[in-house]
């Protein structure tokens, strides 16, 4: 019998492709390394600490072991220098770990062969497995975070936000925490060896469908314990049948509107409600913060300005929900990925569309309506059940030149904004 002697590959984050990696001094880039690694399956490739963002999903052939964790002191093949990712403080810390990252835009690998000591995070696919699709390899010693399995056409239940197993793969000793996926929050699979793993707080990216009493379907999101409407309201009923007036401008009558050209673009932005509307006619009061159904279906209710704030601390638990490193920077993980204006700000909302709704809330430009309709594409408030002490409502806003969820105040009656309920309590 003859043994095929072991070859080792070495990546760090700023490696050369046109390098050959057979040593730190040389070291390459993990797809090139990946490359050469084809027809050679003893291949072990040695990453340095730091952040790798993936251009595109990795996949590690059977019979390679892709190894991080080693320190810039690291010499040659010297596993006393390399780590496990450590304690949760560690895992955003490329000084100190080994990141490996899909940007949101694609799952991060497809293991055949082993992939150790590493942090897996911000993948992103359609199907299953956010982060890692173990197709009869191994993931072992890895924390697997902020992934994400979610079929936005819902025709079927992506599973496995942090990993799915299948052909007796092995997922053994790993972190697997606040990943989301339509099904299998966090781990899913059919045949496979899950051991020894803390897989905690994970969550669904939805909670099913709401219907109104117009018979409108809407989606919904998850995000923590709350399950939002991923949809604006447009129902001309409450949920008892009683209809409301179609109109604008009064401070004294129940009002929804439609200031939109055609079916499809109401569907998109959802119709625009004046506080009474909203709120059924209830009375605003100073301090007013209740749970209030409103203009919502049964089972759902008007949000709080505090259960939009439990919302946001929520959201910002997740760095890649944060722009510029600054912690209200959150409007972009919030807003669609369309109808936008573009704007120049590099957190603002209207920048860089591709990069917005990392929560799933998707929230459309829908504009409001004052004495004429207007901002649209710029804008998207929503109407809260809370009057502040100045005996005015607090409705929370997007604008497209902004990146963060504005707060604000209007005392004037016959405005018109949109709506999001948010499911009771059970």
């Amino acid at each position: 019998m003859c043994l095929q002697a072991q070859t080792h590959r070495f990546v760090t984050p700023t490696g050369a492709g046109a390098t050959n990696g057979l040593n730190w001094e040389n070291a390459t880039t993990l797809q090139n390394a990946l490359t050469e690694a084809q027809g050679s399956p003893n291949t072990i490739i040695h990453l340095m600490v730091g952040e790798y963002v993936l251009p595109a999903e990795i996949s590690i052939p059977a019979g390679v072991t892709v190894m991080g964790g080693y320190k810039t002191s690291s010499t040659e093949t010297d596993t006393t220098m390399h780590s496990y990712p450590g304690y949760n403080l560690n895992w955003t810390n490329s000084g100190l770990c080994t990141i490996l990252s899909g940007n949101h835009n694609h799952r991060v690998a497809t293991v055949h062969g082993t992939l150790k000591c590493c942090v897996v995070r911000d993948g992103n696919t359609a199907e299953n497995g956010g982060g890692a699709l173990i197709d009869g390899g191994t993931v072992t010693h890895c924390v697997l975070i902020y992934n994400k399995a979610f079929n936005p056409n819902e025709t079927y239940q992506a599973k496995g936000g942090g990993a799915y197993i299948q052909n007796n793969g092995k997922l053994l000793n790993c972190v697997v925490s606040f990943n989301r996926a339509d099904n299998g929050f966090g781990v899913a699979g059919t045949t496979g060896n899950v051991t020894s793993n803390t897989i905690t707080q994970n969550y669904a990216t939805n909670c099913g469908t709401v219907t109104d009493y117009d018979g409108n379907v809407y989606k919904t999101v998850t995000i923590g314990d709350q399950c939002w409407m991923r949809e604006n309201l447009r129902t001309t009923h409450y949920a008892d049948g009683t209809a409301i007036e179609n109109g604008y401008y009064s401070n004294s009558t129940p009002y929804y509107n439609n200031p939109y050209e055609g079916v499809a673009q109401a569907q998109i932005y959802g119709y625009l409600y004046n506080r009474l509307a909203a709120w059924n006619s209830v009375s605003g009061s100073s301090g007013t913060s209740s749970v209030i159904q409103g203009v919502c279906p049964n089972g759902w209710h008007l949000p709080s300005d505090e259960e939009f704030s439990q919302m946001v601390a929520f959201i910002q638990l997740d760095a890649s929900n944060i722009c510029g490193g600054s912690m209200n920077n959150i409007a972009k993980s919030l807003a669609s990925n369309e109808n936008w204006s573009s704007h120049y700000g590099e957190c603002s909302v209207g920048n860089d569309l591709t990069a917005n709704n990392s929560t799933l809330f998707n929230a459309q430009p829908s504009g409001m309506i004052s004495s004429y309709f207007d901002y649209l594409y710029q804008k998207t408030s929503w109407i809260t059940a809370t009057y502040n002490s100045s005996n005015q409502c607090v409705i929370r806003t997007l604008y497209w030149d902004n990146a963060t969820l504005v707060t604000e105040t209007v005392s004037n009656e016959r405005y018109h904004y949109s709506v999001r309920c948010v499911k009771n309590n059970e």
